[in-house]
């Protein structure tokens, strides 16, 4: 065979080399299931794999904390509250994650009446930094949260009047919530997995919240939502 002719042939087995290099090299996105074991995060129909997507959140309605602090049935009241994080993913078959912290506004000690918060208080009570992970829980998908490291959150009580056995009138006491608070994503499972651009994070009283060694318990309501506008879900990867 000539050489004019071995020249041609050897360029199309070069180009064919990396045509079928190329092919390997691409990774086709990890396709979202419907969850039955594993429940992750889905961005615009595709996994988030070793991906993260920032998130907000703006409570729906007041949100609730009951606990026993210093031998009292104590509650506290916040109108309105708001959320700011990350959603993340690892590689594909591993639960979703985030990260996050979430700020209570406009905030009353309702019970006992004799007390009150500071004034601090009263304006915003904010969480430390709240590691999520993504779990399922009587075949309902859930989102389990607590601190990164430390308390879940600081509360400050002071006295309103001197019969406050909790504190004293200007010498306020800080009480930190511990613990791990479960929340259901949606309603049900159908809504945390069908794509949306926002999706209804709701927290009850089920979870492993403290103040001391007493039980507390915070209801909430959230609409949690992309920054990007992007539609996401709960799926399985």
């Amino acid at each position: 065979m000539s050489r004019s002719r071995l020249i041609p042939l050897a360029l199309l087995a070069a180009f064919a080399v990396g045509m079928v290099a190329s092919a390997s090299a691409f990774e086709p996105p990890t396709s979202c299931l419907k969850v039955t074991t594993t429940p992750a995060y889905c961005v615009a129909g595709v996994a988030l794999v070793n991906a993260s997507e920032k998130t907000e959140g703006t409570n729906s309605g007041a949100s609730v904390l009951k606990a026993t602090i210093a031998s009292v049935t104590s509650e506290i009241k916040c109108e309105k509250g708001k959320s700011k994080g990350t959603i993340e993913g690892g590689v594909a078959g591993t639960v979703g994650k985030s990260t996050g912290t979430t700020t209570f506004e406009e905030c009353k000690l309702i019970k006992p009446a004799n007390c009150k918060l500071t004034a601090a208080g009263e304006k915003e009570i904010k969480t430390t930094e709240l590691v999520g992970k993504l779990t399922m829980t009587g075949g309902r998908i859930e989102d389990k949260l607590e601190p990164r490291e430390g308390a879940f959150a600081p509360i400050s009580i002071e006295g309103k009047e001197s019969s406050c056995v909790i504190a004293e009138v200007e010498k306020p006491e800080t009480y930190n919530v511990t613990g791990s608070q479960l929340c259901e994503v949606d309603s049900n499972n159908t809504g945390a997995e069908k794509e949306s651009a926002s999706h209804k994070i709701i927290c009850t009283a089920a979870g492993g919240l403290k103040i001391g060694t007493n039980p507390a318990e915070i209801t909430s309501e959230a609409t949690v939502k992309l920054t990007s506008g992007k539609n996401w879900s709960v799926k399985e990867t």
